[in-house]
């Protein structure tokens, strides 16, 4: 699936759009790579309202495409080599967004449906 990355945008906007492909996954923006393996840490990721232009996005805007069986790592390192963008992707798992670090060996797919699969799981109620 086609996904696209206009100059125009913030970065709320741009994991809105990506929510509407995975709806339990928002990629992160920082101003460093991370280390496989390791997170980012908080005082470098942008603020949600940085433009994309200023992250050097170009005027023509950015073309990507998503595919569900893509790791988790092959979408960041993507991120970087082709783009310059330095992504961390957090899952929503119980209203908490969580960086997939120790998960990022998982496709997009797998992460979103983890997500989706702690959010609509219910105990089993044992009283009688």
């Amino acid at each position: 699936m086609k996904f696209i990355i206009r100059s125009s945008q913030n970065i709320q906007e741009v994991q809105q759009d990506f929510r509407q492909i995975f709806s339990h996954l928002r990629p992160e923006f920082y101003q460093h790579q991370h280390a496989d393996l390791a997170g980012n840490p908080k005082k470098e990721q942008y603020l949600h309202h940085v433009q994309m232009q200023e992250l050097g996005v170009p005027a023509e805007g950015l073309s990507l495409e998503l595919e569900e069986n893509m790791r988790t790592s092959d979408f960041e390192q993507m991120m970087e080599s082709s783009f310059g963008l330095h992504v961390q992707i957090f899952r929503l798992q119980k209203g908490t967004w969580l960086q997939t670090t120790s998960s990022d060996h998982l496709s997009l797919g797998e992460q979103n449906k983890r997500g989706v699969e702690a959010d609509t799981f219910m105990p089993e109620d044992n009283e009688a």
